[in-house]
């Protein structure tokens, strides 16, 4: 069985999810996040954690280990983001994501994330994937500016 941390590139204390609940490949994932700490969790983070979920779909089927150091995780845009109660300290989060389509490497998804059943984060549309680092670094004379 493959973990977590063989597929995604996020450590403690960015890494978001603790469990994969349920999964099929291509298709839907669920995950748990429980939020430690003192202080509750802020929504741009209950954000992050059903993203890196979304993530963790994506290329469980073919994790790549050795090209995570040269390639990165981009998201191209979210859209229909709405965001639901304070998440605090000790609570779990479930985090539900599907894969409505895969076109070259680009993945459209959409879900939400829930408290006991109650909605904290609806997800209408997430468009992103991974890239080759090697495509996305800057030109040098344009970092000259």
């Amino acid at each position: 069985m493959i973990s977590i941390g063989e597929v995604l590139p996020h450590r403690p204390p960015m890494l978001f999810v603790d469990k994969v609940i349920e999964l099929v490949p291509g298709d839907r994932i669920t995950c748990t996040y429980t939020v430690t700490g003192s202080a509750s969790m802020p929504g741009v983070l209950v954000l992050e954690s059903w993203a890196q979920a979304a993530l963790l779909l994506i290329l469980w089927d073919d994790p790549q280990p050795e090209a995570r150091a040269s390639s990165v995780p981009i998201v191209g845009r979210f859209g229909g983001v709405r965001f639901g109660r304070n998440v605090l300290p000790g609570q779990t989060i479930e985090h539900r994501v599907e894969l409505s389509r895969l076109i070259a490497g680009t993945a459209f998804l959409t879900g939400r994330s829930l408290i006991d059943g109650e909605i904290v984060l609806e997800v209408d549309r997430l468009v992103g994937g991974t890239r080759p680092a090697k495509d996305l670094r800057i030109p040098a004379e344009r970092n000259a500016r």
